[in-house]
């Protein structure tokens, strides 16, 4: 089990590292496209259509990191109040559903990347695939990171299983 902790750590850290790069990139490109049109008075064509293509990656990506960091927006008050055994199933339940959830985007998103692979961005001439193709890795991600939080529930003893705690 440690070895798998520590691939998904560093699964986990290399996304977060794509996301900051991601970031930094739609920054600078950002900047260049505002330089070039009101400075040089030119406009560039790729920036704009690189910059939204960079945060679909970003947000799918980040949505994995944000999950295993326990990050994503929960009320935790219901919950918390709920007995042990309550609060275990409750959690497991609601994690369950979202992995469900997480599978189901995951298996179309894979036939939504199929079927645009023909399809070429306007700007960059890329394959329209690659864009979507955010989806199921994103999802795939969503769906080993769920995996294993599942897993840390049913472990976690009862008076550790909060919602910010696991």
């Amino acid at each position: 089990m440690r070895v798998l902790t520590k691939a998904l750590d560093l699964s986990e850290t290399a996304l977060a590292v794509v996301c900051v790069i991601s970031f930094v990139v739609m920054f600078l490109l950002g900047i260049a496209t505002v330089v070039f049109r009101f400075i040089i008075e030119s406009s560039l064509a790729f920036p704009d259509e690189l910059i939204r293509y960079l945060f679909v990656w970003m947000i799918f990506l980040g949505s994995a990191v944000a999950l295993r960091r326990n990050m994503h927006a929960a009320i935790g008050l219901l919950v918390a109040s709920l007995p042990a055994v309550m609060r275990r199933t409750a959690l497991i339940a609601a994690s369950l559903l979202s992995g469900a959830f997480f599978v189901l985007i995951f298996v179309y998103g894979i036939d939504l990347t199929i079927r645009v692979q023909h399809q070429i961005s306007p700007a960059l001439e890329v394959s329209m695939s690659w864009v979507y193709g955010a989806i199921p890795v994103g999802m795939a991600f969503l769906i080993l990171y769920t995996a294993e939080l599942i897993v840390r529930q049913i472990r976690a003893p009862g008076d550790a299983l909060f919602t910010e705690g696991l």
